[in-house]
C-alpha cells in the first residue's frame, strides 16, 4: 500500500473570489484527502470557499495587469517567521505551491522550508499577449527555481510551453490537467420556445464578453426567443451595462453577478449554448464544466481550447479571436440547430469523463511519489 503522505498546498489567491486556481485547490486538496492523505491548505483570508484544513497566513491584494485583467499578491497577515516554523515543524513530506511566482509569500515559503517541494503552473498568454513581453526575462530566475523546487506540474501543453524555460530540465515535470467537479451533469431541460446563451468568466478584456455582446446584439435581432446571461464580476462592467442600455438590450441581457462553486451549476443546466470568447486562456475550467453539463460550446480559438476540444465534432463553432461577425454567425447557426446541439451535448458529456477529479488527483499522487524517490 502507498505511502500515506503529509501535504502542504499553498496558494496566493484571494478566497473570496471565484477563480479557476481557488476550485483547482479546492477539489484537488478534497481529493486527496479521499485518497488517504493529510492535507492542509495555506492562503490568505476570507474562506469562503470551504478549503479543507485551512490556514489564513496572509492578505491578498488585487493588482491590474496590462492585459486588461487583474492578479493578486499577498502581504503577510501575521509574522512570516512563525509560518515558517510551522511548515517546517510540521515536517510534511511534500510542499505544493501553486503558481509560486506570485510574490510575495509564496516566495518566502519556498526560500526556507525544507521539505520538497512542487509546483503547478496554472497562468499562460498567447504570443500575441500584451504580456508577452514578460516571457524573454522568465529565464533569469531559473537558478532560483531549480534550486528550491523538485517538480513542476503544468496544467496545459501551453502552460508548460511558457513556463518551461523557469523549470529546466533538471526536475520532474508532468502536465496534470484541470479536473471538473461531479457536481456539474446535465439536467432535463423544460421545452420552452427560449434560447439561453451564457457566459461565465470576469468580465476582463482577455475574456471577451464586449465581443459577445456585440455579437448577440446582431443575434437578437433575428432570434426574439434568444437571451444570454453574464455570470461574473470585473471592471469592464460599467460599460457592458451601458452598452445594453444604450442598445436598448436590457429585457434580453443579465448581469447575474458573481457566483461561486456549485452555486453555478444551475446557471449552466438552464442554458442552451455556452460563449467561450477568451482571446487568452491556460486551461479553462469553465469549459470543463460546460463539457460536464452537455452544453454546446461556441468561441474563439486559442491554444488551451485546441487541447481541450482537439476531437470536437464541430470545430467551426471555434472561430477566430474578436471576430464579431463570425462569432455571431456561429452562434445563430447553434440556435437554428437543435439536433446538432443534442449529439455535441452527447458528445461533450462523455469527453469530460477524462477530467474526473479521482483521476487528477492519482495522477498528482504518482507524481508526488516520483518526487519522492528522486
Amino acid at each position: 500500500m502507498p505511502k500515506r503522505l503529509k501535504i502542504a498546498m499553498i496558494f496566493s489567491y484571494d478566497p473570496s473570489q471565484a477563480g479557476g486556481v481557488q476550485e483547482h485547490v479546492r477539489l484537488l486538496s478534497n481529493s486527496l484527502y479521499n485518497l488517504g492523505h493529510e492535507v492542509d491548505i495555506y492562503g490568505p483570508e476570507n474562506n469562503i470557499h470551504k478549503f479543507i484544513n485551512y490556514k489564513a497566513i496572509a492578505k491578498s491584494i488585487t493588482v491590474p495587469v496590462p492585459n486588461g485583467s487583474w492578479a493578486n499578491i499577498t502581504v503577510e497577515k501575521n509574522d512570516i517567521k512563525k509560518t515558517i516554523n510551522k511548515l517546517n515543524k510540521n515536517k510534511y513530506d511534500i510542499i505544493h505551491i501553486h503558481d509560486p511566482y506570485v510574490p510575495f509569500i509564496a516566495w518566502e515559503i519556498m526560500k526556507k522550508t525544507e521539505s520538497k517541494k512542487v509546483a503547478t503552473f496554472h497562468s499562460a498568454w498567447e504570443k500575441n499577449s500584451i504580456i508577452n513581453f514578460i516571457t524573454p526575462f522568465i529565464t533569469l530566475f531559473q537558478d532560483t527555481f531549480s534550486t528550491n523546487f523538485s517538480g513542476a506540474i503544468f496544467v496545459s501543453k501551453i502552460v508548460e510551453k511558457r513556463w518551461q524555460e523557469l523549470t529546466g530540465k533538471k526536475i520532474k515535470q508532468k502536465i496534470i490537467h484541470n479536473g471538473v467537479d461531479d457536481a456539474f451533469f446535465p439536467a432535463k431541460k423544460k421545452e420552452i420556445s427560449e434560447i439561453n446563451l451564457l457566459f461565465l468568466g470576469r468580465l476582463v478584456e482577455k475574456k471577451g464578453p464586449k465581443y459577445l455582446l456585440k455579437a448577440f446584439y446582431k443575434i437578437m435581432k433575428k432570434f426574439p426567443q434568444a437571451k444570454l446571461t453574464f455570470v461574473g464580476k470585473g471592471p469592464m462592467k460599467e460599460s457592458l451595462v451601458n452598452y445594453v442600455k444604450n442598445k436598448k438590450m436590457k429585457n434580453r441581457v443579465v448581469f447575474a453577478g458573481e457566483i461561486i462553486g456549485q452555486k453555478r451549476v444551475k446557471f449552466y443546466q438552464q442554458a442552451d449554448i455556452f460563449c467561450a470568447p477568451y482571446s487568452d486562456e491556460a486551461f479553462g475550467l469553465t469549459i470543463l464544466e460546460a463539457m460536464s453539463a452537455g452544453i454546446p460550446i461556441v468561441g474563439f480559438k486559442n491554444s488551451a481550447f485546441k487541447e481541450i476540444l482537439k476531437d470536437y465534432p464541430y470545430p467551426e463553432f471555434l472561430v477566430k479571436s474578436r471576430d464579431v461577425e463570425k462569432l455571431s454567425r456561429a452562434i445563430e447557426k447553434l440556435i437554428e440547430e437543435k439536433d446538432k446541439r443534442e449529439r455535441i451535448s452527447s458528445w461533450l458529456v462523455s469527453e469530460s469523463k477524462k477530467y474526473g477529479w479521482e483521476k487528477i488527483a492519482k495522477k498528482t499522487e504518482e507524481f508526488y511519489y516520483k518526487v519522492l524517490d528522486n
